[in-house]
């Protein structure tokens, strides 16, 4: 999550400029663009924060250069059980700023879509990829989403690993659209189908 220094001089030296904004962005309680005004004194790496919007009290994290807690990311709905499971996981993981579970997570949730349309089993050992040129083969998937399946892939084997390509939040965020994607042309696009056929019935 991106946040904008509003006033440098309040960033500088917030003790001196209590109850001024000081950074704009997602606020993690009323998950709305805001206005963060400091309300307290820094004290190390943070400092006490209030959002313009819904009141709520944050801390300003100088080290990370975000705002705690973490905003949770926006999280599709409707998905079969088994594989929210994996999603709402990787998206916890995002809200605690550990973007190698995240990663691995979300590696974890094509494995899962595979067995979602009988392409894979627990435990099969079949190369990732191999599952999903099985559901491009099945029509599920086109060959930009099996390019983006890669990349998916390719940051949970960096997540999995000690090495010195670990995924860090950005990438995590950007990899989650790549998965939303994903899912909305697969299983989701799978339920809109049948809504609408059961409308025609009707």
């Amino acid at each position: 999550m991106k946040y904008r220094v509003t006033s440098f001089s309040v960033y500088s030296n917030p003790d001196n400029h209590h109850n001024h904004n000081m950074v704009s962005g997602i606020c993690s309680f009323c998950n709305q663009s805001s206005g963060f005004k400091t309300n307290g004194c820094r004290s190390e790496d943070t400092v006490p924060l209030k959002c313009d919007n819904c009141g709520k009290n944050v801390v300003w994290d100088y080290s990370r250069s975000t705002i705690l807690p973490v905003a949770r990311m926006d999280s599709l709905r409707e998905l079969p059980e088994s594989i929210d499971h994996y999603y709402q996981e990787a998206l916890s993981c995002i809200a605690a700023l550990a973007p190698n579970g995240a990663a691995t997570l979300f590696r974890k949730l094509i494995h899962q879509v595979g067995i979602h349309y009988n392409v894979a089993t627990i435990n099969d050992g079949k190369p990732l990829m191999g599952v999903v040129g099985e559901l491009e083969k099945g029509g599920h998937i086109n060959t930009k989403l099996v390019e983006s399946l890669r990349r998916v892939k390719d940051l949970g084997n960096d997540g999995a690993h000690v090495n010195e390509n670990e995924p860090d939040m950005e990438q995590i965020q950007i990899v989650k659209t790549l998965v939303d994607s994903f899912l909305q042309a697969t299983v989701l696009q799978d339920a809109n189908i049948k809504n609408y056929d059961q409308s025609k019935n009707k």
